[in-house]
């Protein structure tokens, strides 16, 4: 396993907690709870987010056979707005966002979703055995993009001790494992 290390601009990490859950679906409609506010900078600007499962969260989805893949899938297929929230249904006028795709039709019931592509999702799992708790972090919306490099662990402490954000190898991406 490769170490890496992660920076986005985002806001600050969004608490996602579910003791009730006890399957990949239950789990992730919870964590679309938490991407679906439309208060956050990923719900009006798209852009990136991440995802960070903790462990006990991750070991219940993996148990389920899910991919990386199908996570991301997951959640960009489930969470997102309706436009008339995001427009708060031209209550202050005519709401035309430019940063949403010419394509996406602006009925009130159209979904809009957080971020472009199941792709902008950046999945991680991080943390021990301290519950059923995980995280999603709102990016800045469409003005930056994440950056993942790779940690040279025989640089010497010094470069290890950069900020820790732990990703799989490319190989493993495809797996979720714990």
């Amino acid at each position: 396993m490769d170490s890496t290390v992660f920076a986005i601009a985002a806001e600050a990490p969004h608490s996602v907690t579910d003791h009730q859950c006890n399957d990949p679906e239950g789990i992730l409609d919870t964590m679309c709870s938490a991407m679906s506010t439309i208060a956050s900078n990923s719900a009006v600007l798209g852009g990136h987010c991440t995802v960070v499962l903790g462990l006990e969260h991750a070991k219940t989805i993996a148990k389920a056979g899910w991919t990386r893949s199908d996570i991301r899938h997951y959640l960009w297929m489930n969470s997102g707005n309706a436009f008339r929230l995001i427009s708060r249904d031209h209550r202050y006028g005519k709401v035309y966002n430019r940063n949403l795709p010419k394509w996406l039709k602006r009925d009130p019931d159209t979904r809009i979703p957080i971020v472009p592509s199941a792709d902008n999702i950046h999945l991680f799992i991080m943390g021990g055995h301290a519950g059923r708790f995980s995280a999603f972090i709102p990016g800045w919306g469409h003005m930056s993009t994440p950056v993942l490099k790779p940690i040279n662990s025989a640089a010497g402490p010094a470069e290890t001790d950069a900020p820790t954000a732990l990703a799989r190898s490319n190989e493993s991406r495809r797996k979720l494992t714990c």
